[in-house]
């Protein structure tokens, strides 16, 4: 199924793209503002930028020095694998990578970058399921146990829906952008009460 959606990723022009990954980033915020709050560090701040500037860039040009300016903060509040014990720490590098992606697409429209935006929201989705079933990664047909994890399911249908959404809209305002933000949903797209504590 990720092949589909990189099929879909490709039909889309660049400013249908980056409203993509501004989607994309926005569910993967909330991982990251628990980890922010549970550790008392990290910026919150700096993501939600992040976020607006990719929704910007789908209603005009492409901010790249702002962008450029945002990968430096961004580099500096995303925290380090082995710097804390929390099971929230690999769920913000995950939101982290997915908006460093992002926003190295509006500087220089490499569409690998979008693949491997929506690629962190699916990788974050599938370690959510290992940790909360406790599966071992040497279980047999632990891929196809993943995959069909109602998480997983729904990781999928959203990107999907959002981009079918996406590529019947060629040009955007506010209304558009706000439409297709109600039709991405709130919150995380993992249930971080589910994992278990350190």
């Amino acid at each position: 199924m990720r092949d589909d959606i990189e099929t879909q990723i490709i039909g889309l022009s660049d400013r249908q793209k980056a409203v993509f990954a501004g989607l994309v980033c926005e569910r993967l915020y909330p991982q990251y503002q628990a980890f922010c709050e549970a550790e008392s560090w990290g910026s919150p701040v700096v993501y939600e930028r992040g976020v607006e500037l990719l929704y910007n860039s789908g209603l005009g040009e492409f901010h790249k020095q702002e962008a450029a300016s945002l990968l430096e903060k961004l580099e500096l509040v995303t925290p380090a694998l082995n710097a804390s014990k929390s099971p929230l720490t690999s769920y913000a590098v995950d939101a982290c990578i997915a908006l460093n992606e992002a926003l190295q697409f509006l500087t220089d429209k490499l569409e690998s970058h979008l693949h491997n935006c929506a690629t962190a929201a699916m990788d974050s989705v599938d370690m959510f399921v290992q940790d909360y079933q406790n599966l071992s990664p040497s279980r047999r047909g632990l891929e196809a146990v993943v995959a069909a994890d109602p998480f997983m399911q729904a990781e999928k249908a959203r990107q999907h829906r959002l981009l079918e959404a996406l590529l019947t809209l060629h040009d955007f305002d506010a209304t558009s952008i706000h439409q297709l933000r109600r039709l991405n949903g709130s919150g995380g797209i993992i249930d971080v009460d589910l994992l278990p504590r350190s």
